[in-house]
C-alpha cells in the first residue's frame, strides 16, 4: 500500500511539473512573440522612416537656401541690367550667387533621388499595410516634385540667360512666373515635410499603443496561467485532505 502511495505521489509531482512547464512555455512564447513584433516595427521606424523624414527635411532646407541665392542673383542681375551701381562688383556677385544656385540644384536632385530609393526599398519589408501605402505615397511625391523641380530650374536658367544676354524686358516678364513657380514648389515641399513628420509620429504612437496592448495580453495570459495553476494545486490539496479524512478501506 505504501508503495502504491509513493508511486501516486510521484505521478502527481510529475503531472504538476508538466502543467507548470507548459504554463511557463506558453507565457514565455507569447511574451517573446509580442516583443519581437514590437522590436521589428520599432527598428523599421528608426532605420527607415525617421531617416526618410530627415532627408525630406534636408531637401526642404537646401531648397530654401537655394531660394535665397536665387533672390540674391536676381537682385544683382537687375542692378547690372539697369546700371544703377558698380556693374563690375554686381556682375561678380551675380556670378557667385548663380554658381551657388546651380550647386545646390545638383545637391537637391541627388537628395530627391536617394530619398525616393530609400522609400522604394523600405516598401519591400514594410509592415503594417498602411505603412507600405504611406511609403509608396512618399516615393510618388518625390518623383512628382523632381519633375517640377527640373521645370523650375530650367525656367531660372532661362531667366539668367536672358539677363546675361541683355534681354531685360523679356527677363522681367519671366520674373513673376518664376517666382510663382518657386513659391508654389516651396509650399508643397514644406507641407509634405509636415505630413511626413506627422506620419512618423503616428507610427511611433501606434507602436506605443501596440506595446500597451501587448502588456495587457501578456498580463492576462500570465494571470490565467497562475489562476489555473492555483486551481490545480487547490484541488490536489483538497483531494489529499479528503483522502486522509476518509481513508480507503480494505474489504477483504
Amino acid at each position: 500500500m505504501n508503495q502504491i502511495k509513493r508511486t501516486n505521489n510521484k505521478e502527481n509531482i510529475f503531472w504538476l511539473t508538466g502543467v507548470f512547464f507548459f504554463v511557463l512555455i506558453g507565457s514565455g512564447v507569447t511574451s517573446i512573440y509580442f516583443l519581437v513584433q514590437l522590436n521589428s516595427e520599432l527598428k523599421q521606424v528608426v532605420k527607415e522612416d525617421i531617416p526618410i523624414t530627415d532627408m525630406i527635411a534636408e531637401i526642404t532646407i537646401h531648397k530654401l537656401e537655394q531660394t535665397s541665392w536665387f533672390e540674391r542673383a536676381l537682385r544683382h542681375a537687375e542692378i547690372v541690367a539697369h546700371k544703377r551701381e558698380n556693374n563690375e562688383d554686381n556682375l561678380r556677385l551675380f556670378g557667385e550667387a548663380k554658381d551657388k544656385f546651380e550647386k545646390i540644384s545638383v545637391k537637391v536632385n541627388e537628395e530627391i533621388d536617394n530619398t525616393a530609393r530609400m522609400s522604394s526599398k523600405a516598401q519591400e519589408l514594410a509592415y503594417p499595410e498602411y505603412r507600405r501605402t504611406e511609403l509608396k505615397h512618399i516615393e510618388e511625391f518625390l518623383i512628382s516634385i523632381q519633375r517640377d523641380y527640373a521645370a523650375y530650374n530650367e525656367r531660372v536658367t532661362e531667366l539668367f540667360i536672358l539677363f546675361q544676354s541683355g534681354k531685360i524686358a523679356e527677363a522681367e516678364k519671366l520674373i513673376d512666373v518664376t517666382e510663382k513657380l518657386e513659391a508654389d514648389f516651396n509650399q508643397r515641399l514644406e507641407e509634405f515635410l509636415f505630413e511626413s513628420d506627422e506620419f512618423t509620429r503616428h507610427l511611433l504612437s501606434s507602436i506605443g499603443e501596440s506595446e500597451g496592448k501587448a502588456i495587457v495580453i501578456i498580463a492576462v495570459i500570465i494571470s490565467i496561467s497562475l489562476l489555473f495553476t492555483a486551481a490545480v494545486l487547490l484541488f490536489k490539496v483538497i483531494f489529499a485532505i479528503f483522502g486522509k479524512v476518509h481513508p480507503s478501506r480494505d474489504w477483504r
